[in-house]
C-alpha cells in the first residue's frame, strides 16, 4: 500500500474537509488583565530553559519557562505561591540520611483552573542531592530542566520576591481605592449639603426706641420752702 501526500484541494474534490490548525492559545503575557499593573522581577536562565517572572498588582504572579523545544505560562494565585515557596524550603532543607535508600521529593503548584503546573524536584541518592524544574500545560506535553543546588535556591528566592512585591503592589492598591473612595463620599456630603435649601432666619422685630434720659448738665428746680403761719 503506497502512502502519499493529499493538499487541500484533494480533500475537497474527494468529498472531504481539509485538516484545521488547531487554535491558537491566548498568551497572558501579552497584556496585563484591565486594570491590573506588571511590574517584572526576574529575567533569567535555569540550566536549558530560559524563566521570566512578574508580579502583578491583582493578587497574582506570572512565570513562563521556555524549554528547548516547548514555552509554558502559568498565573499563580499569590497565596497560593507563598505556600508552594515554603513547602518547597522545607523540602530542600530536609537531612536524609546517607545510608537510606535513594529518594526523590517533589513540590509542585498549578494554576487554579487549568492543568499547568510547576515543579521543582529533589533526588537524593548517598547523601547528593540533584535538582530539576518541571513544567507541564497537560499530562501529555511538559519538559523538565536539571539545575544546580545554587540554581535552586535562586529559583525559590526569586518566587519569592515576586510574591512579597505582589502583596505589597496589592496592599497600596487597596489603599488607594480606600482613600479615593473616601474622597469621594466627603465629596458627596459636601455636595448634599450644598444642595439643601438654607433656612431663613425670622425678621427682626424692631425695637421700641428708648425714653430719653434727663440732662445731668442742667440744674435741678429749686422747691420752695414751705411757709410757716406765725402766731397773731
Amino acid at each position: 500500500m503506497t502512502l502519499g501526500a493529499f493538499s487541500p484541494q484533494a480533500f475537497a474534490q474527494a468529498g472531504g474537509s481539509p485538516p484545521t490548525s488547531p487554535a491558537a492559545v491566548a498568551n497572558p503575557f501579552a497584556a496585563p488583565p484591565p486594570g491590573a499593573k506588571r511590574v517584572s522581577v526576574s529575567k533569567a536562565v535555569f540550566g536549558d530553559a530560559g524563566v521570566i517572572v512578574n508580579a502583578r498588582d491583582d493578587g497574582f504572579i506570572e512565570v513562563a519557562a521556555a524549554g528547548p523545544q516547548k514555552t509554558v505560562l502559568l498565573q499563580l494565585r499569590t497565596l497560593a505561591a507563598r505556600a508552594w515557596v515554603d513547602s518547597t524550603l522545607r523540602m530542600m532543607k530536609a537531612r536524609v540520611k546517607k545510608a537510606s535508600a535513594p529518594r526523590s521529593y517533589r513540590s509542585d503548584i498549578a494554576e487554579f483552573g487549568t492543568g499547568t503546573t510547576m515543579a521543582l524536584t529533589r533526588t537524593v541518592n548517598a547523601g547528593n542531592s540533584d535538582f530539576a524544574l518541571a513544567f507541564a500545560d497537560g499530562p501529555q506535553s511538559s519538559f523538565t530542566v536539571p539545575i544546580e543546588p545554587e540554581e535552586a535556591d535562586v529559583f525559590v528566592a526569586i518566587i519569592r520576591k515576586a510574591v512579597t512585591q505582589s502583596a505589597q503592589m496589592l496592599e497600596r492598591s487597596d489603599t488607594t481605592a480606600a482613600k479615593s473612595d473616601s474622597t469621594k463620599s466627603d465629596s458627596a456630603k459636601s455636595d448634599s449639603a450644598a444642595a439643601k435649601p438654607k433656612k431663613k432666619k425670622p425678621a427682626a422685630k424692631p425695637h421700641a426706641a428708648p425714653a430719653p434720659k434727663p440732662d445731668s448738665t442742667k440744674p435741678a428746680a429749686s422747691k420752695a420752702a414751705p411757709v410757716k403761719p406765725t402766731p397773731a
